[in-house]
């Protein structure tokens, strides 16, 4: 089976928000570094901090309940088992949801390797 790539699979996932996002600045281990997904080595590298903001209508922090399912949600990177993304500081896209469909595409993308 094909593994996903960015520019066949993923990119046009995130096409009618790069405008909106191309002036995102995101820290890093050196500073900050300018946010752009279109570019393949800019989404690669801040990867994770994607991944948390498109999983950042997963859970009704008003009720105190999950919106998706155990599979969709997010595990903390580094966290225990079972613990998974509640909190994220600014969603994307800040209008609502990305459809399901693609944020579990983004996810596998990920589980794959990221392949350009």
């Amino acid at each position: 089976m094909k593994k996903l790539s960015f520019k066949d699979d993923i990119k046009c996932l995130f096409s009618k928000y790069a405008t909106a996002m191309s002036g995102v600045n995101l820290a890093t281990e050196s500073g900050t570094s300018v946010l752009q997904l279109g570019d393949y080595e800019s989404v690669k590298f801040f990867y994770y901090q994607i991944q948390v903001a498109i999983h950042g209508y997963d859970y009704d922090r008003i009720n105190g309940k999950w919106l998706v399912k155990p599979e969709e949600r997010l595990p903390v990177r580094g966290g225990q088992h079972g613990e998974f993304v509640k909190e994220v500081a600014h969603p994307m896209p800040p209008a609502g949801k990305m459809p399901q469909e693609a944020i579990n595409l983004y996810d596998q993308w990920v589980r794959e390797g990221m392949h350009p």
